[in-house]
């Protein structure tokens, strides 16, 4: 009876840690930008955005934005672009941490919410099935 007791606690311990979300961890300066374009493991693209991934970090992930005023001109819709990427950090399912730099590519000039959203989505989609 005591085994069967260890094998269920155990079950849940493991679903607890698969269930709890990675700390999110903004990058702060130059080196941690140029370390994760130097050193990425992997590239995904979705309409004018890219994410830049690297596998360094492990109990956290670390993210940076790039998103210059020449390709978003107005700063809310830039807010909605950072905010839209935390959002799919967030919701993540993975187990291991990473860097991570959003970049915006090309020049948006209709900027469409939900448009962006679904280019979120689909990066999602791509960087779940990398780990």
């Amino acid at each position: 009876m005591d085994s069967q007791f260890l094998k269920i606690e155990e079950l849940k311990a493991e679903n607890h840690s698969l269930s709890k979300p990675l700390k999110l961890v903004s990058l702060k300066n130059k080196s941690d930008f140029d370390l994760v374009f130097k050193d990425k493991d992997f590239t995904h693209t979705s309409g004018a955005f890219k994410a830049y991934i690297s596998l360094h970090s492990l109990k956290k992930i670390e993210y940076g934005f790039i998103y210059p005023k020449k390709n978003i001109k107005l700063a809310v819709n830039r807010n909605y672009a950072k905010r839209s990427a935390k959002e799919m950090l967030r919701t993540l399912k993975t187990k291991e941490g990473f860097k991570i730099i959003f970049f915006v590519g090309k020049k948006i000039d209709s900027f469409n919410k939900d448009k962006i959203k679904n280019n979120f989505v689909e990066l999602k989609r791509e960087i779940e099935s990398s780990f």
